[in-house]
């Protein structure tokens, strides 16, 4: 896929779950094992999507072997299908700085008075 068609298939969702979401079904379907011999590279086969600290730190990696790649390496299929997960995780954080941070959710404050024991 093209860029355009990354930044395409980001762009209808409204929250950053969404976007995550997707990410990660996107990522799971190019992992997905196919008619062909060709492996996902191991050095980018852990990659996390579950908040948006873990897509950052993902990215970073993708990008670090992507740019280790020299030479003919380059051509090699494990440096395409990195490309390619390096372009998923480009747009999808891009998207994801257009939308604004989801709000925390935290757990009810209970009164002090409740967690006392009554003698």
């Amino acid at each position: 896929m093209s860029d355009q068609k990354w930044a395409m298939h980001f762009q209808q969702f409204r929250t950053r779950t969404e976007v995550r979401s997707t990410l990660t079904s996107t990522l799971n379907t190019l992992m997905e094992p196919g008619t062909s011999q060709t492996a996902f590279p191991s050095e980018i086969s852990a990659l996390s999507t579950g908040n948006d600290r873990e897509v950052m730190e993902s990215y970073g990696l993708v990008k670090t072997f992507c740019d280790s790649k020299k030479g003919n390496e380059r051509r090699s299929i494990a440096a395409t299908i990195g490309g390619e997960v390096r372009e998923l995780f480009a747009k999808a954080l891009e998207r994801m700085k257009e939308l604004p941070p989801e709000p925390i959710k935290r757990d009810p404050i209970i009164p002090a008075v409740r967690l006392v024991r009554r003698a």
